[in-house]
């Protein structure tokens, strides 16, 4: 199981790296003081007339009320829908800004080979109904029998969206066709879902993943057939996955492929898809791709034969939104672990709320809780096929020594989208975790290197501060078996990642140097590295 593997891997990588202090450019210095015990929660709230069409006119933040577990909770922020619109100068490819995104999944792995011929027919055919230009990015993945995989990233140009899924390969699904890939598909399913929210975490904007296709099959949290120990660790998977969904600011939008017979994994998902959840943990009891529709905010459409308008029912639905945010009372009182049940209303009682059903609260009894998620994430990341982007890295002046079996590169950082916490004495710093991984062919994780990064500014001014560079200096065991080395950027704070890749025609071109002599240093604070010239 690819899930336990990474805990398994991130439980002995927890104690390797004390933080080695960098120098990089300040942010503003009227920029916002983002702190590690900040507990904002971001709502995108859509609101539904009698009919279903989204109300985007005549509402205040006033009309609005938040409960969490039955409390009243005070609206800190208010954005109207027509605020949600790309930011001025932003390329084609850019994400940034308020604007939503449309994630666009085709599902492989749990659908038939017929199903998934259709999938492709309709996903062209909402694709032709669109302007040359979208209104938003949008970006193209496809869950394969093995991983999942980014055929077309953000882009607003329709014909790049369409070029790439003509140029998408068939394949035969043969895990859907076998039911000893049952747990297989349930974990690569959610592992998918992990990975996308890990990719546009930090991005801002809502993101709607617009899942074409079955999910995963549904799993009964039953004790008596799965065993307690067994039942708690997918309760905590699940919860991870909803948490992370939650943090990323995506809904989930899940469209059956044609008409279907009522069957057990459809009835299912179907009915928990439409289900009250009440104020309990909506996972009490199963785990499907209904409940995570439900939870999110999005919608599950079966037993229509109509992809195309489905597609573009979803994306109406995550568009026209408001946007509201609150910090939960009293948090520290509230790390139990358990599920917090959010509801949203409107004083006029004829309209329709839709938005994500909650979060599950820390556990104050899980002392490395948060450690153990951010190395989960770095694996994650570090394993997956698609590349992360809220972080700005590269991989330049790749050199080999091969005397020691290692690459050493230099990892150069854009400081553009980092989060700058205050000091103690004073000073902002951006805290980060630098993991890089050496990954065979099946990347499996065979070698790595794991340090903690603190950044520290000086003062630059405005015009440059944008393109302020930084470089670190990296080396990673090489082993024959590996096939590339994939570097991860995560930022303490907000969490956002970057990756590159460099694989290993590039490694084995690279020059070959002589493995330095390690040198004595006395044990102090290591000076400041100054940046990259803009």
């Amino acid at each position: 199981m690819r899930f336990l593997r990474a805990l398994l891997c991130a439980a002995s990588l927890l104690p390797l790296f004390p933080a080695q202090p960098f120098s990089a450019q300040a942010a503003p210095p009227n920029a916002p003081i983002f702190r590690v015990n900040s507990t904002l929660v971001f709502l995108d709230v859509t609101v539904l007339d009698k009919n279903g069409h989204p109300v985007v006119h005549g509402l205040t933040r006033d009309d609005f009320a938040i409960t969490e577990d039955k409390r009243p909770q005070r609206i800190f922020s208010f954005e109207a829908p027509e605020t949600h619109v790309m930011a001025a100068g932003s390329g084609d490819d850019n994400p940034e800004g308020k604007a939503p995104t449309t994630i666009l999944v085709l599902d492989l792995l749990n659908s038939q080979f017929s199903d998934f011929a259709y999938i492709r027919y309709s996903v062209k055919k909402f694709l032709d109904e669109q302007p040359a230009r979208l209104a938003a990015p949008a970006e193209m993945m496809v869950v394969g029998n093995e991983y999942l995989e980014m055929i077309q990233g953000y882009t607003r140009s329709r014909a790049d969206l369409l070029y790439a899924l003509d140029h998408l390969p068939a394949a035969r699904p043969f895990k859907r066709m076998n039911a000893m890939f049952f747990w297989s598909r349930f974990e690569q399913s959610i592992d998918a879902i992990q990975q996308i929210a890990l990719q546009n975490k930090g991005v801002p904007g809502r993101k709607n993943v617009v899942w074409v296709g079955h999910g995963g099959p549904s799993v009964n949290l039953d004790a008596r057939v799965l065993g307690p120990r067994d039942v708690d660790v997918l309760k905590d998977y699940v919860h991870d996955t909803t948490n992370m969904l939650v943090d990323s600011r995506i809904s989930l939008f899940v469209i059956y492929p044609g008409l279907k017979a009522w069957g057990s994994d459809l009835s299912i998902s179907a009915m928990d898809a439409d289900a009250d959840i009440g104020e309990t943990d909506p996972f009490a009891g199963d785990i499907n791709f209904g409940l995570l529709s439900n939870a999110t905010g999005g919608q599950l459409f079966y037993n229509r034969n109509d992809l195309d308008r489905l597609i573009g029912r979803s994306e109406e639905l995550g568009s026209e939104y408001y946007t509201l945010t609150y910090q939960p009372d009293d948090p520290d009182n509230q790390a139990d672990g358990k599920f917090r049940r959010i509801r949203v209303t409107v004083r006029d009682r004829n309209l329709h709320v839709v938005t994500k059903a909650g979060y599950f609260a820390p556990d104050r009894n899980e002392s490395d809780h948060s450690r153990r998620h951010t190395m989960d994430s770095l694996i994650e990341a570090a394993q997956a096929v698609i590349p992360f982007k809220a972080l700005n890295v590269q991989v330049v002046n790749v050199v080999r020594h091969t005397d020691a079996g290692t690459a050493e590169f230099m990892v150069q950082l854009n400081v553009k989208n980092l989060h700058w916490l205050a000091g103690d004495n004073g000073q902002d710093r951006a805290n980060l975790i630098l993991a890089a991984v050496s990954l065979n062919g099946d990347r499996n994780i065979v070698a790595s290197r794991i340090v903690g990064v603190t950044l520290l500014p000086k003062t630059l001014a405005a015009p440059q501060r944008q393109q302020v560079e930084t470089q670190l200096p990296v080396t990673v065991p090489f082993p024959r078996k590996a096939r590339s080395v994939r570097v991860v950027m995560e930022t303490e704070t907000g969490g956002r990642i970057g990756t590159a890749e460099v694989d290993r025609k590039t490694i084995d071109a690279a020059p070959v140097l002589p493995t330095p002599n390690p040198q004595l240093v006395p044990h102090q604070r290591p000076e400041q590295v100054r940046p990259s010239a803009p």
